[in-house]
């Protein structure tokens, strides 16, 4: 059963592509390079801020470590200062945490942001609502597993109790490296189709339908354990019946002992194939 929801920030929880937009271009025009469309930033960010710096630099200037350290240092200047200008969060995220949390559900962030900016921000926006929140820190990003196996750890959970929440495929690839279950949001910064060719669990059209997921797949696998059970169950006493009708000689008897478990392995069979359509 889902236990936890690890999220990802930007594109996920928060609009901020405006912001880091504006860092963007704003260290470029220092720089005396063009800028590029907020639009443009859409497929530059996502895989940490070095990458981000890369993408939105000429090829020459890309090329050169000198002018790759200065325009991260500007970006940084300008978007420590302005990080809340325009980011807002997306409508009904804040509603979607309170509910996970009232339901005993239990919350993270992974983000590829650099760690002290995240932080910062999740203090801002979200206060209060989240277990863990881990930045990039180091050299390590996102689809490495790193930081979301420390969050599954440290909440002592099986990697198959954890929904990890994303926009882009990076998102989905750093869920199914750390053997999570996967869910793609549609309003973030890249789409469906990249969502679902990278193997989205899940898609969600609107924040609730995270929450309607989880619900689904936990009534599921509840039914499932419970069926189980019964199962079991009930196979043990037909065992027993085997043996009780043998020392009575009693064929009729050990036929319907051998008979219903057979008919419930089917019917289980059924309802266990029912309920993983459900999940799906």
């Amino acid at each position: 059963m889902i236990k936890a929801v690890i999220f990802d920030l930007d594109g996920t929880l928060l609009n901020t592509i405006d912001d880091l937009a504006n860092a963007s271009n704003w260290a470029l025009e220092q720089m005396g390079l063009p800028t590029h469309e907020v639009d443009a930033y859409k497929q530059f960010v996502g895989d940490g801020r070095r990458n981000l710096v890369l993408r939105m630099l000429p090829p020459a200037q890309s090329a050169d470590p000198a002018a790759v350290e200065r325009a991260s240092a500007l970006f940084d200047e300008y978007y420590s200062a302005h990080l809340r200008d325009c980011t807002a969060p997306y409508p009904g995220i804040p509603e979607l945490l309170r509910a996970l949390r009232a339901r005993g559900i239990r919350t993270g962030v992974v983000s590829n942001k650099p760690h002290e900016f995240v932080t910062r921000i999740i203090d801002d926006y979200f206060p209060g609502l989240f277990d863990s929140v881990a930045g990039q820190q180091g050299t390590l990003i996102k689809p490495d597993p790193t930081g979301v196996n420390k969050v599954i750890t440290a909440f002592h959970l099986h990697p198959d109790q954890v929904l990890y929440v994303g926009d882009s495929g990076v998102d989905i690839k750093t869920a199914q490296n750390a053997k999570a279950v996967s869910c793609g949001v549609l309003w973030g910064f890249r789409g469906e189709a990249e969502l679902s060719a990278a193997g989205a669990a899940a898609l969600a059209s609107v924040p609730e339908d995270i929450l309607t997921y989880l619900v689904h797949r936990n009534r599921a696998e509840a039914a499932n354990r419970a069926l189980a059970l019964f199962t079991v169950a009930v196979m043990v006493v037909c065992l027993a019946g085997i043996f009780y009708f043998l020392s009575q000689a009693n064929g009729a008897g050990i036929a319907a002992c051998v008979v219903l478990p057979l008919l419930m392995g089917f019917a289980a069979t059924r309802m266990l194939r029912k309920n993983q359509k459900e999940q799906q």
